[in-house]
């Protein structure tokens, strides 16, 4: 071979190697500029955090809220700045571009629905991690970790709620409205997905149906007017209770069934979360129980995983999946544990 060929032969091995490395998965590439983002924030006496939350007005939302602006006195280390997705996803991917665009050290969402998925890989491309908690987040590429509770499990407790009393009350019969969150939220999906799963395992042979279910997306006036309006087309009788994928959904549904005068459905009530008025409501019998779940304990636990991500033992967070627990609550153990907030 001549030695013009050979030189050629050389330098098409060398692009050809060029052009592998270049094309290589594009995943580790994603994971590695995360990694020296860290590494150079590790460097750092402090970060700032880009906090995001679905919604400053839904109570659950406003208690993560509330814990964050005591971490802002609490972390000497870490700065956060807080924005407030207003149940808007739109408007919550703004906030996250913004956030790239400032070059912030980290981001932790709650997130408003899977429509944020695209900006937070964007996120993760740029070496930024994002922490989700409490709602969940369908692609895992989207986010590093996530902390908070299962929601498929949560909604498969609401149902071992409702058939718990259907046993205790012995119904061979169980008509229920169900109150839905926000539709199209993965969080929302995935509760109702357990609820239903449980349905299909034994609570249809129970003699549970499903009358109608109502989207409300946590509002407590939207939830009073539906159930109102749900009253009128059902009289006494065929309604025996009432399913709600959150705690403003419990309240709303027991003052609107006592505003109706409709006794027979007090009691009758399962909800999701416990604030200090599910808590009492349990407690006088109002309402008949709900999945406790606590929002300050989870962003507490979203806010120390960042510190050790970024300050601590990086190692030690084994798992992407930082479960919370989600037990049951009724009148028999409703004094042994607190309200939420």
């Amino acid at each position: 071979m001549s030695k013009r060929l050979k030189s050629t032969a050389i330098l098409l091995v060398i692009v050809s190697m060029l052009v592998c490395a270049c094309s290589s998965g594009g995943g580790k590439a994603d994971t590695e500029k995360t990694e020296k983002k860290t590494e150079d924030s590790g460097n750092k006496d402090k970060i700032t955090v880009g906090a995001t939350l679905s919604d400053f007005t839904i109570s659950f939302q406003a208690a993560m809220y509330n814990e964050l602006l005591d971490a802002q006195k609490e972390y000497d280390n870490i700065e956060f700045i807080l924005q407030d997705g207003a149940s808007d996803s739109a408007l919550q991917v703004n906030q996250i571009e913004t956030f790239i665009t400032q070059g912030v050290d980290a981001i932790l969402i709650n997130a408003v629905s899977d429509a944020v998925e695209p900006s937070l890989k964007k996120a993760m491309e740029a070496g930024i991690p994002v922490f989700a908690v409490n709602r969940s987040i369908t692609d895992e590429n989207a986010y590093s970790y996530f902390i908070g509770a299962n929601d498929t499990l949560s909604g498969e407790q609401m149902a071992n709620c409702l058939l718990d009393m259907i046993e205790k009350d012995q119904m061979d019969s169980c008509n229920i409205l169900y109150i839905q969150g926000v539709i199209g939220a993965t969080y929302q999906t995935l509760r109702q997905g357990g609820f239903d799963s449980i349905m299909d395992e034994k609570g249809y042979d129970m003699g549970v149906n499903i009358l109608e279910r109502i989207p409300c997306k946590h509002d407590k006036e939207t939830v009073i007017s539906s159930i109102q309006n749900m009253l009128n087309k059902y009289p006494a009788g065929e309604i025996d209770a009432i399913v709600c994928e959150g705690p403003d959904d419990a309240v709303g549904a027991l003052q609107a069934v006592q505003s109706a005068g409709r006794t027979e459905l007090v009691g009758k009530i399962v909800g999701m979360d416990m604030p200090t008025e599910v808590w009492d409501a349990i407690k006088a019998g109002k309402i008949y129980g709900t999945v406790l779940q606590d929002p300050a304990e989870q962003c507490e636990v979203g806010i120390k995983t960042i510190e050790t991500y970024f300050f601590g033992d990086k190692d030690s967070l084994k798992e992407k999946f930082i479960e919370t627990d989600l037990p049951m609550v009724t009148s028999e153990n409703v004094n042994d544990v607190t309200p939420s907030w």
